[in-house]
């Protein structure tokens, strides 16, 4: 086998040689008789054999030539879409951050216009962190004792009141929601004015308990604070009453459950009461007796 491919090889070799030579004597030819008739033929052979070897050459050479462009074309195609890519992902973190821009401008708009209805100081503020725990509702807040927190000050979201201040320290704060199983707030059925206790149930929301049967109270009632704990000024909005129902005959109360208005899983910022339900020292007095 390696004999055959070396004889070949020579034959090839021998062939181009030889073809060569045949063109050159071919061009001296030409050259030397070009102003006679007699050459005419080995020109005209001459020029049909260096347009043969031209096409020979030239299909290859451009099929070349358009690969090596279309590569380059590739490469340029490849580098701009990289660049794209990068445009794209910047713009979308630009989008991503005017959004959330707009969405805090809306909620923080709301506060704003719950603060305007409020006679007593108030401040914002930040939820920054929540107790993990299932049975708690708790959430810390970035304002403390520097800011003027006290425990027990009302903390109001969107929807209204959200819980209150249980524990302040230099510049924190936790709030007890009220959907917490040891929130407490005196309320009122706003409609009719019957009084009960709006009691935390986690993650099912609130109850209006020591409401009495015989008490007409709908669904689709809304509940405020009734000013009677000494904490929540009267009337802020707690919740909506969602299904009320007479217990047993040895319970003197309705079971009525209450949706709160405030999203106490959504919400991200807050309204600090800087007051407690108790604004003038008249009403210490009172109640001390």
């Amino acid at each position: 086998m390696p004999q055959k491919k070396t004889k070949s090889a020579k034959k090839k070799i021998i062939i181009v040689v030889c073809l060569l030579l045949f063109l050159s004597v071919l061009g001296v030819v030409t050259v030397r008789f070009s102003g006679s008739n007699i050459a005419l033929p080995a020109v005209m052979m001459l020029k049909d054999t260096g347009d043969r070897l031209q096409q020979f050459l030239f299909v290859p050479l451009s099929r070349i030539k358009t690969l090596w462009e279309s590569y380059c074309d590739l490469r340029e195609t490849k580098e701009e879409n990289e660049v794209l890519k990068a445009r794209l992902a910047q713009l979308q973190s630009e989008i991503t951050s005017y959004r959330e821009a707009l969405i805090e401008n809306r909620r923080l708009r709301q506060l704003l216009d719950i603060k305007r209805h409020q006679n007593d100081k108030t401040l914002l503020a930040h939820i920054v962190g929540c107790d993990i725990a299932p049975w708690r509702a708790v959430v810390t807040i970035d304002r403390g004792k520097k800011d003027g927190l006290l425990p027990d000050m009302p903390v109001l979201s969107q929807g209204g009141v959200i819980g209150r201040v249980i524990e302040t320290s230099l510049s924190y704060s936790k709030v007890m929601l009220i959907t917490d199983y040891q929130s407490r707030i005196a309320a009122l059925v706003q409609r009719n004015r019957a009084r009960g206790l709006l009691v935390g149930q986690g993650r099912k929301g609130c109850s209006l308990e020591y409401v009495e049967k015989g008490v007409d109270v709908e669904i689709g009632d809304t509940i405020i604070t009734s000013g009677m704990d000494a904490v929540f000024p009267k009337g802020l909005l707690l919740g909506e009453v969602v299904s009320v129902k007479a217990s047993d005959q040895s319970n003197l109360f309705q079971e009525i459950k209450v949706r709160p208005f405030s999203d106490v899983g959504k919400a991200e910022e807050v309204l600090i009461l800087l007051s407690t339900g108790l604004s003038t020292s008249d009403e210490k007095d009172s109640l001390s007796r």
